[in-house]
């Protein structure tokens, strides 16, 4: 019988965080329990210091066992996000010299092909997505079975440094505990940030961290472009300390007085912070020009996401959805819209919790934990405790799966109902 209850661990740049859930019936989550521990061991997704890291996770495994009541924690997920991830297209074509029934062996064929093509030294694949296929020149998403002289099939696939990988590995070797899934922060994220909808119309998914700045572009229900950026929140931070003060305060200062436009500061107001150099005489900031720091620095990291979503070929019509703890800096929808004219919002994944969740975990920073227990309750159906295996054909993400049945949890059952049945139909 699969458990129901799992546990996730987020590796951030500040703190590493541990959260013990269970998937109810509907499909909604129950908190059981969450602990997190301020942390400089990972750097842009990457551990740098495995014993330091190891040493905290085994701590944060004993006390979530200990608060969520679990008799044994053994294995745990945990999402992965790093400044050398990146997608890369790339298509296979085979030819026959007469129509023939295209079979589940040579997809898989051709899917193995392509990421042998992407492979490059010191790199690994970390998730490999079918986009679309072809037959004699016209579009087929679910191909096999079908006849056909040519068959081209459109790959995304995921790569990144294979140290990603193997310092996470050293890490948990110390810990004893085995990590038993490994999603992509970003599709944790999707999982429950974004609509159905949204992922087939095109939308723009940014997760605003503290190191990193992630960008994922959603069309036709897949990841179309994929991009970590190695600057975040935290760098922000640091440019306001170069005033003088301690990080501390700058943090504070950020989140308190901070805007991401200068323009949106109609009544700026000065503000005094014990200086670092000079306990006697204080700093003292305009938060006009707080903002311009904090605009300038933000322009910066945001540019090569604006330039991906300005070269797409097709329209975002679900919009652009903000998470990541700098999703919570003043003005950053105003910012956003400004720049791409694209509709923004900030995620809200609270439709995924039990209604006992304390109000708490509706906090945007819960989401990846969220995203990824919901996630490795769908892995852990599939694969029924086997190994992970690659799809050989598009099929319905872990997301989709979840959606179907928790779509009928909520709203009108009527309605909901005859939206569920349109959806298989073109499925």
């Amino acid at each position: 019988m699969i458990s129901n209850k799992l546990v996730a661990l987020d590796l951030g740049s500040s703190h590493i965080s541990a959260m013990a859930g269970e998937v109810l019936e509907n499909g909604a989550l129950r908190i059981l329990s969450e602990e997190s521990k301020p942390s400089d061991d990972v750097k842009w997704g990457i551990v740098e210091k495995p014993s330091g890291a190891s040493f905290k996770i085994s701590e944060l495994i004993r006390l979530l066992r200990n608060s969520s009541k679990l008799p044994e924690i053994s294995q745990v997920s945990v999402p992965l996000n790093a400044k050398s991830m990146k997608s890369v297209s790339i298509s296979v074509s085979r030819f026959v010299n007469k129509p023939n029934i295209i079979t589940d062996e040579l997809l898989a064929e051709m899917l193995e092909e392509s990421e042998k093509k992407t492979q490059q030294p010191n790199s690994k694949i970390y998730d490999s997505l079918p986009v679309s296929y072809f037959l004699d020149g016209k579009r087929m998403d679910e191909p096999s079975g079908k006849k056909a002289h040519q068959i081209t099939a459109n790959y995304q696939l995921i790569i990144g440094g294979t140290i990603i990988e193997s310092e996470l590995e050293r890490c948990f070797d110390r810990t004893g505990i085995m990590m038993e899934f490994n999603p992509l922060t970003i599709e944790a994220l999707s999982t429950v940030l974004l609509e159905e909808m949204e992922r087939e119309k095109g939308c723009a998914l940014i997760n605003l961290g503290a190191t990193t700045s992630t960008l994922a572009i959603y069309f036709e229900g897949i990841i179309q472009q994929f991009l970590v950026v190695p600057l975040g929140a935290q760098n922000i931070t640091r440019d306001i300390q170069e005033l003088g003060i301690a990080e501390t305060h700058a943090e504070r200062l950020k989140r308190l007085k901070g805007s991401a436009m200068e323009k949106l500061v109609n009544e700026p107001i000065y503000i005094q912070i014990p200086s670092v150099d000079d306990p006697v005489n204080p700093v003292k900031i305009s938060t006009k020009f707080l903002a311009t720091i904090i605009e300038a620095r933000l322009e910066e990291m945001l540019q090569p996401i604006f330039d991906i979503i300005s070269g797409l070929d097709f329209s975002l019509e679900g919009g652009i959805v903000l998470c990541g703890g700098g999703s919570k800096l003043n003005g950053i929808v105003d910012l956003i819209i400004e720049k791409t004219n694209i509709y923004t919002r900030i995620g809200n994944h609270s439709e995924w919790l039990s209604e006992d969740t304390p109000d708490k975990f509706n906090d945007i920073l819960y989401a990846p934990l969220i995203g990824t227990i919901l996630l490795t309750h769908e892995f852990r159906k599939e694969h029924q405790g086997e190994p992970e295996k690659k799809p050989k054909i598009p099929k319905k993400k872990p997301w989709e799966r979840i959606a179907d049945g928790f779509i009928n949890f909520f709203g009108d059952d009527n309605k909901m109902n005859e939206e569920h049945e349109k959806k298989e139909k073109t499925i």
